[in-house]
């Protein structure tokens, strides 16, 4: 680290010093004028002097003597920009240097003297810049001088005038709360409107505020916020890192897990994870990688043309809800709507908003699977790979007489398309398990339960029913929780229950003083789905009437 002094002579000198135990210093934060900032070989020759950034340097000594500092740092001539190994060093350390100083000196150079402070604030270019955010949090004595050099107050005295400038909480900047305790979607919206010189900036600038470090790699463009988000992860299990919200006009089915750019985040400011959140996931090469400690949700979701569809939702955090006056009952938990591609994979809804937080979603059910994915970066390839998985799927149409109560493995039952999708791309060959689906079926306006299995160890599917009350064991041994997930292989299923072999598709229903017989069987059909239509083997009953009989 580098520090300026004030030589005898009237210039400045600098002083190369241990990072790790610096002499007490102060520090300047200011806005660049382009080709009047005073550069580490222009000091170093001196030269530079005839720029408007000089006089910067000349206040910051001066300050700094008046409050009895000897050496004070200015980035414009403190870091040796032409070497790009001190650059990345310095941009990796400035979070810990503007931290460790005694004092920030503020310069707002469009700040007129004399000024109404509350109104001159949300009009000072330094509150719109990205390397100024960090500046600002970091050091705890900040003190604000106007485009005059007149001192104007500290940080602290301007809490909640700053706080209403930049978004940053009060309790912050009061150094009442620290940093730390801040969601990772609240620290990206406040960056979410401010800007760069570089695009790349955009992500180096935050590195601090995640505690992160990582290489500059200036061309990379936005690849650099992706970094900046990857990095983050490995550091944290702050699931609202994905709590940002879809940009207006985008018109993409899926979309990917990481946000574009922090204003994606510019209205997550209140979103905060869950008190007791200790959650397991992490980015492997097929996905986001989530173990049954975060369970996805099913909820019903208004999606395009005005349908209600049940998708797939992961909560991430929660924010107050300031309708409800009691803190027990005051939260709103919200995240992102998924949709199913395969067997335990799965992609962000690109359509919809953010699922919750403004108001409270209505869940339908839980996905109970110990291991998911979702994808970080969908491609064209996506919703292919999504209609290979469906083809020729078992399917269950909706039917106002017949609802589908239940239906295993998890892994394979889509909620949103109704269907089993394969277990493998385009085929099902030999798949060893079995299908199981319970419905509750409207027979002469009585309700009675069928269980339906689906046998799919030979190309050609074979079905099975029965009623649960006149095959209680089958039932039960198949509708077992630990079955959920990947159900019960026919093998075992045979030893077990051998009075499986005798189920065939039909089956004979008492109602009233009626027997009916109720089959059940697949046909080939045509559904509409995300990638266009596709065929599926939809599940259909038939109902007859037997005969009628005396009651005893």
């Amino acid at each position: 680290m580098r520090l300026l002094k004030r030589s005898p002579g009237g210039g400045f000198e600098l002083i190369t010093l241990n990072d790790a135990h610096p002499p007490p210093y102060a520090i300047l934060s200011h806005t660049w004028t382009e080709g009047q900032e005073v550069t580490y070989n222009e000091l170093v020759t001196g030269a530079g002097k005839d720029k408007a950034g000089y006089a910067k340097i000349c206040f910051c000594g001066e300050q700094a003597a008046a409050d009895g500092l000897e050496y004070f740092w200015v980035d414009t001539c403190c870091i040796d920009k032409s070497s790009s190994a001190e650059l990345s060093e310095s941009v990796n350390s400035m979070y810990q240097w503007y931290m460790n100083a005694a004092v920030c000196y503020v310069f707002l150079a469009d700040l007129p003297s004399q000024s109404l402070i509350e109104s001159g604030f949300q009009y000072c270019r330094w509150f719109t810049r990205g390397w100024t955010l960090q500046e600002l949090l970091a050091p705890t004595v900040v003190k604000l001088y106007d485009m005059e050099w007149n001192f104007i107050g500290t940080k602290v005295d301007f809490a909640k005038t700053i706080c209403n400038a930049t978004g940053i909480p009060v309790q912050l900047l009061l150094g009442h709360t620290a940093l730390s305790d801040t969601s990772i979607a609240m620290r990206m919206s406040w960056a979410a409107h401010r800007q760069t010189t570089r695009i790349e900036d955009i992500a180096y600038c935050l590195l601090g505020i995640f505690e992160v470090n990582m290489p500059l790699i200036y061309g990379e463009g936005m690849r650099a916020f992706r970094r900046l988000q990857e990095e983050i992860i490995k550091r944290n299990n702050d699931l609202t890192i994905f709590a940002w919200d879809i940009l207006p006009g985008f018109k993409q089915q899926f979309v990917g897990l990481f946000a574009p750019s922090p204003i994606a985040f510019s209205g997550s400011s209140g979103i905060v994870p869950f008190s007791d959140d200790f959650a397991n996931f992490s980015v492997t090469n097929r996905g986001l990688f989530l173990t049954g400690d975060i369970p996805l949700r099913v909820a019903e979701a208004a999606t395009e043309g005005g349908r209600n569809e049940n998708l797939y939702l992961i909560f991430l955090g929660t924010t107050l809800d300031a309708s409800v006056p009691d803190e027990d009952t005051s939260r709103i938990d919200g995240g992102i709507y998924l949709r199913k591609i395969g067997p335990r994979l799965f992609c962000r809804e690109g359509l919809l908003r953010l699922a919750g937080f403004r108001a409270r979603v209505e869940q339908v059910g839980i996905y109970e699977v110990t291991e998911s994915y979702i994808l970080l970066d969908p491609t064209t390839d996506t919703i292919n790979a999504s209609w290979s998985f469906r083809n020729l799927a078992i399917h269950i149409p909706v039917h106002e007489k017949i609802r589908l109560e239940e239906a295993i493995p998890e892994t394979l039952w889509d909620h949103t398309d109704r269907m089993f999708v394969r277990p493998k791309r385009y085929y099902w060959a030999t798949y060893p398990t079995v299908l199981a689906m319970r419905f509750n079926v409207t027979v002469s306006d009585t309700i009675i339960s069928l269980v339906v299995l689906c046998d799919y160890r030979k190309q050609v599917p074979i079905l099975k029913m029965f009623t649960p009350i006149e095959y209680i064991q089958e039932s039960t041994i198949i509708f077992q929780r630990r079955y959920r997930e990947e159900t019960i292989s026919w093998e075992e299923l045979e030893i077990q229950a051998p009075g499986i072999h005798a189920l065939n598709e039909s089956a004979i229903v008492k109602v009233g003083n009626s027997l009916h017989h109720i089959s059940v069987y697949l046909e080939k059909g045509i559904v509409e789905h995300i990638s266009g239509e596709v065929e599926v083997l939809s599940l259909s009953f038939a109902f007859g009437r037997n005969r009628s009989f005396p009651l005893e």
